[in-house]
This record gives structure tokens, C-alpha cells and sequence, in this order.
């Protein structure tokens, strides 16, 4: 398989593809050319990211050789999901954030627009006052970065857990 490039980029890196195949069949997968993606050195030591239900994910060992990814699988179901990184799809972005908006001491603004002409969204969170100290967290500026908002996700959940006296 050769990976396609990321939207309106030259650049490549991100995978997520399904197999249907019949269970307990073995495949070997190889993702070719590799070495001109945006991040070559990326691929060594990884592992790549599987998921029957695409919920619950698993790594499967690969083995890189400079410019070809292969890894070997023997699905259990007919159907098997791969990734780069666990997706974070835009319904459950837009789901976050409208969680977070929802509670009573956090704010929800615009910044701007992606390419694509999503909004590029602003949380805060408390009250501002003279002398607060502030902290910017940003994350899934690079649509690859899937695992960033995953950690986003939780983060946002911590500081809105009222029970929670160190949020």
C-alpha cells in the first residue's frame, strides 16, 4: 500500500484503512515508500495501530527497513481497522467541545478557520484576574496528531470535574 497525502499538503504520514477479510487469516501488509513521508525517522520502532470496533485499539509489531513498514496480522473478525494513531474524529471534536462549553466556568470562542473552514476553537477556563498566571495548551495543529487530542479530551475532563478539588 503507498499512504496518500495528507489533505492539501505534499506531505504524508497518516494512515487509517479497513481490511475485510475472512477471521484467523493470516496477511502481511507492507506500506511502501516511506522514506520520503514527512517523517521517516517516525517509522522506526513503531508499531502499528489496529482496532476491531474502532473503540478499543492494539498495537501490532512492525519491523521497518528504511523505506517499506510491514507488519503480519491474523485478524479474529472479518474486519480489521489501522491507523497511524487512534482516530479522533471531528463529530466527537465537535462533541468535546460541546461538553466543555456546556459547563458553567469555561468558555467557548473562534479564532479563525482551517483550511478545510473548521473553526479553530478557544477554550478558557475560570475567571480572568490581575496577577492569574495563564496557560495555553494547544493541540492537533497538524492533522496527523490525532493522539494530541486524545490527551485534550482528557485534560478538558479533569478540569471540569466538579468532585475534583485539584482541577
Amino acid at each position: 500500500l503507498k499512504i496518500p497525502n495528507d489533505n492539501m499538503s505534499e506531505f504524508y504520514q497518516w494512515f487509517h484503512f479497513r481490511l475485510e477479510t475472512e477471521a484467523e487469516q493470516s496477511h502481511t501488509i507492507k506500506l511502501l515508500d516511506l522514506a520520503k513521508s514527512a517523517y521517516p525517522e517516525g517509522w522506526q520502532g513503531y508499531d502499528v495501530v489496529a482496532s476491531y470496533d474502532r473503540e478499543e485499539w492494539f498495537r501490532i509489531p512492525a519491523e521497518f527497513d528504511g523505506d517499506t513498514l510491514t507488519f503480519t496480522v491474523i485478524p479474529e473478525r472479518s474486519s480489521i481497522y489501522f491507523a497511524y494513531f487512534a482516530p479522533y474524529t471531528y463529530d466527537r471534536h465537535l462533541d468535546l467541545l460541546h461538553m466543555a462549553q456546556s459547563a458553567h466556568h469555561c468558555k467557548l470562542d473562534t479564532l479563525g478557520h482551517t483550511l478545510d473552514g473548521n473553526d479553530m476553537s478557544l477554550l478558557t477556563f475560570g475567571e480572568p484576574e490581575e496577577g492569574k498566571k495563564k496557560i495555553w495548551m494547544i493541540a492537533r495543529q497538524h492533522p496527523g496528531e490525532t493522539m494530541a487530542e486524545w490527551f485534550m479530551e482528557g485534560m478538558i475532563q479533569r478540569l471540569l470535574d466538579e468532585n475534583d478539588t485539584v482541577a
